[in-house]
């Protein structure tokens, strides 16, 4: 019988964690603090600034908000992270993309702090993560080994070391933000690690990766990118895409809205109903990776605090 991973309620018990370990620093007198740098006003990113503040609300961090005008010049910006990068209060700085065209992303993601680089957006911290010294991982793929970290923990009953090594993870996605760091984050876990991408697929050689899989991790950003055909019978399939697509009925015609629109609907990179009888556990979207993602970011800025501290 497939298990649907049920990641509302891992983010729901890591921000539990959290918070307790949130309450025994300020019992020291510790506040951990997240900064969000947002240059002008691009709506997905002030959306997932708003997100940042809510949780930083609820796990009781200390928030920064920096949102220069999208005029603003590169030193005007640069000049903003030095001033992050030297108060002790700031535990973490998130840079929230798109820039400006006028300010590069490499000039102000190589001015951060790599101790405050807490999504792991440096080319320092990643070239660690790369070589498996300790280091931020990035927030979504940190998301997706939590889960079947607490996966292999809570239903299968093994020991996380176990139950990575030597399997067969396969990942749909050679992104630098999702795909190549999850590959990165399987080896150091010694499984066999396979990446797939876009041109995999232009060749045809895609199902000839996914069906051997023990565990699939896809994050193409494709809607229905994995159907049956493209699964092994009794495997572990992790969905990070989520896309946005158009509501037709059974005979492919629009779904309306009240004001007369094409409805919409947030899927993944994986038919679900269709896969999901196939596999052995999968996580589902909406409602999968993204609800865990944040809670990793701020457990990475929990991470760095204590080491500013000297706690770690």
């Amino acid at each position: 019988m497939t298990t649907v991973i049920d990641c509302v309620a891992i983010g729901e018990d890591l921000m539990k964690e959290l918070v307790k370990e949130t309450e025994e620093l300020k019992a020291k007198g510790i506040t951990p603090g997240i900064a969000t740098l947002l240059v002008g006003d691009d709506f997905g990113s002030k959306m997932y600034r708003g997100q940042v503040e809510k949780f930083c609300l609820e796990a009781g961090f200390n928030y920064f908000n920096e949102n220069p005008p999208a005029d603003a010049t590169e030193d005007d910006v640069v000049e903003i992270v030095k001033k992050l990068n030297a108060n002790p209060e700031v535990s973490g700085i998130l840079p929230l993309r798109p820039f400006p065209e006028q300010i590069s992303d490499t000039v102000v993601i190589n001015s951060i702090d790599v101790n405050k680089d807490i999504d792991c957006f440096h080319p320092f911290n990643m070239g660690k993560l790369a070589m498996n010294e300790v280091t931020f991982p990035p927030a979504t793929p940190a998301a997706v080994y939590e889960i079947l970290e607490r996966y292999a923990r809570d239903v299968e009953k093994l020991d996380p070391k176990d139950f990575f090594e030597g399997a067969e993870i396969v990942v749909v996605g050679h992104s630098n933000i999702v795909g190549k760091p999850v590959a990165f984050l399987a080896l150091n876990r010694n499984a066999n690690t396979t990446v797939s991408h876009v041109f995999t697929s232009m060749k045809g050689n895609l199902e000839k990766h996914t069906t051997g899989a023990d565990i699939l991790i896809v994050a193409a950003g494709k809607a229905d990118l994995i159907g049956p055909d493209q699964v092994k019978e009794g495997a572990i399939v992790i969905d990070v895409g989520i896309n946005r697509v158009k509501v037709v009925d059974e005979n492919g015609q629009p779904v309306l809205n009240d004001k007369g629109k094409q409805k919409t609907k947030t899927v993944g990179d994986v038919s679900f109903d269709a896969v999901k009888d196939k596999t052995k556990a999968i996580t589902p979207v909406p409602g999968g990776v993204g609800s865990v993602t944040n809670r990793m970011l701020m457990k990475n800025a929990l991470k760095a605090c204590k080491m500013a501290n000297g706690l770690l």
